[in-house]
């Protein structure tokens, strides 16, 4: 489901110069968990391995709202022991544009980029948000861009 959104995201990282604009109130955490530490998902994820390195998780009693927009979806994805992604789904244009204003108020304008895409770009953190209008799905995803990559 995010798969696109992924390789979109590092091809979004790769491609990032430092021209652009530093986003506004960059987060550090989303729903309490950092971006950059090390955190081990407790009881009350869902996980499933998603690659050699990560895990693909759903929290059982999050709140599938976002700056009180209702969230179709939402899930976390561990990398090296740090979170890596938070990916979510809101249903119709409707929700996805007052997220994406929201998103705006609080992060300053985003820059678009040539797939349609918006992206909010931080220090530590990116904000990538699309519509797909053949799905009627606006997804967005936060992404640590500082991971780790051990090296054995």
């Amino acid at each position: 489901m995010f798969t696109r959104i992924i390789i979109l995201a590092g091809l979004v990282l790769c491609l990032a110069g430092q021209a652009n604009a530093a986003m506004k109130n960059e987060p550090r955490e989303f729903k309490g968990i950092p971006f950059g530490r090390e955190y081990q998902p407790d009881k009350s994820f869902s996980c499933q391995t998603d690659s050699e390195e990560g895990v693909r998780c759903t929290r059982s009693g999050d709140d599938l709202v976002l700056y009180g927009v209702p969230l179709k979806s939402l899930t976390y994805l561990f990398m090296y022991k740090r979170l890596f992604t938070a990916d979510m789904e809101v249903e119709g244009q409707e929700n996805y544009d007052k997220l994406a204003a929201e998103m705006t108020k609080r992060h300053g304008k985003p820059e678009k980029l040539q797939s349609g895409m918006l992206s909010y770009t931080g220090s530590q953190v990116d904000i990538l948000i699309y519509f797909d209008a053949t799905r009627g799905v606006g997804e967005f995803s936060y992404v640590f861009k500082n991971l780790p990559c051990p090296v054995e």
